[in-house]
């Protein structure tokens, strides 16, 4: 009777170990397909807010430069943040409610400035 008991508990043993041996073995395997997915949002978060970033930076320092200098360069580095807010817009769209007020706010101040100086 002590072998039957001892190898229904080895077999009872073993069914436990087999079922957390497999599950940890779908763990891991889900934790490996799971984690490159998730660096990439990560990678995609990261980029969105620093296109965001750059681009107020950008925009705060062309309306800022409006008023303090004039001439062709102050124009080119317009036609530059122009260029970059619509890069923005078309290569990451959710921030373009974000973007637009600004290229708005951009274009007024431009619209002051030239009625000022002419």
């Amino acid at each position: 009777m002590t072998d039957s008991g001892t190898a229904k508990k080895n077999s009872t043993l073993k069914k436990a170990l087999l079922i957390a041996l497999i599950s940890m073995l779908v763990l891991l395997v889900a934790w490996h397909l799971f984690l490159p997915m998730l660096a990439i949002t990560v990678a995609v978060t990261a980029a969105v807010w620093a296109v965001i970033v750059i681009t107020v930076i950008l925009v705060a320092s062309v309306v800022l430069l409006f008023y303090v200098f004039s001439g062709v360069g102050i124009l080119i580095l317009c036609a530059l943040s122009v260029a970059w807010i619509i890069f923005a817009i078309a290569f990451f769209p959710i921030v373009f409610p974000l973007l637009i007020p600004l290229l708005i706010l951009l274009l007024f101040v431009a619209f002051v400035r030239r009625n000022k100086m002419g």
